[in-house]
């Protein structure tokens, strides 16, 4: 029988971060990343770590090297591995503390005109109405993306980085481990999705390595295509402005199912007397577009 894939992967993940449960190697890849611009030798190297024993620092360094160092006829140097490592140990660091807000954000909730606010708990950020509770953006944000930013900057800082959220996504690529990401229309008919705070139809991402899954508005994963980008700039709308949450730059884009199987969708966008339809599969492939005049 052939390998089983996933125990490989496991067992590879687990030798990694086994490698990794010293703070001697953490320190000489920190080092390392601190100096990215030059190698550093050998004695550079464990002078800057701070390590007098030259044989324990020689056998720390060799069990990074090749995986997380490579060593080259200037010296030693991160590797990719290494710095994406370092990057994760700094994307968790944050000064402030766990949780920030509510902070009271600009336009009015898109469904009934209330006030709306952000939040930041638990590695989550949530734009919220105050009254009928529609959550606008509710996605994990690692603590380190708001760092060196005011308080009054996180909610716009939490936009720009859930957009290359969804723009990865769209890409294939899983938001957790950037495995392969497929996307695909799902339904409270299938029994998928039937959370009733959102709209019966909604985008799931599902990672085939780490499992992860993303959902994401039908209407918002279509906001960079060519057609409605050019439908929103003739009615004076730059779609590459507004935050995510401030609805008032869009009606609701509607979603109709037309079809059950196969899964086929229209997704209908509307801006003054104008409508524009996406005629889309359950895949998210646009097959058609018709723009024409609002009823």
């Amino acid at each position: 029988m052939p390998p089983d894939s996933s125990s490989a992967v496991d067992s590879d993940a687990e030798s990694a971060f086994s490698l990794l449960a010293d703070e001697t190697r953490l320190a000489i890849l920190r080092t390392l990343a601190d100096t990215s611009d030059t190698p550093l030798t050998f004695s550079q190297l464990r002078e800057r770590v701070g390590i007098a024993d030259s044989g324990r620092f020689n056998y720390h360094l060799g069990k990074l090297t090749g995986r997380f160092v490579e060593k080259t006829d200037e010296g030693y140097e991160l590797r990719l591995a290494g710095g994406l490592v370092i990057g994760a140990i700094l994307a968790g660091t944050y000064s402030r503390g766990d949780d920030v807000g509510p902070i009271p954000l600009d336009p009015p909730c898109p469904i009934c005109d209330s006030a709306i606010e952000a939040t930041y708990a638990d590695e989550r950020i949530t734009v919220q109405c105050t009254e009928c509770d529609k959550p606008l953006v509710d996605v994990g944000i690692p603590p380190g993306v708001f760092e060196g930013y005011d308080t009054e900057e996180l909610p716009a800082v939490a936009d720009r980085y859930t957009r290359t959220l969804i723009a990865q996504a769209n890409a294939g690529f899983c938001i957790t481990c950037r495995g392969q990401f497929e996307g695909r229309l799902v339904t409270d008919i299938d029994g998928e999705y039937d959370d009733e705070r959102f709209d019966s139809a909604q985008v799931k991402y599902d990672c085939k390595r780490c499992n992860d899954e993303l959902f994401i508005e039908v209407g918002v994963i279509y906001l960079d295509h060519p057609a409605v980008v050019s439908f929103y700039y003739d009615h004076g709308i730059d779609l590459s402005q507004p935050h995510l949450w401030e609805r008032s730059w869009r009606e609701m884009p509607t979603v109709n199912i037309v079809s059950e199987d196969p899964v086929r969708a229209e997704v209908t966008f509307e801006a003054d007397d104008e409508t524009l339809t996406l005629r889309i599969d359950g895949e998210l492939n646009v097959h058609d577009v018709e723009r024409s005049s609002a009823e």
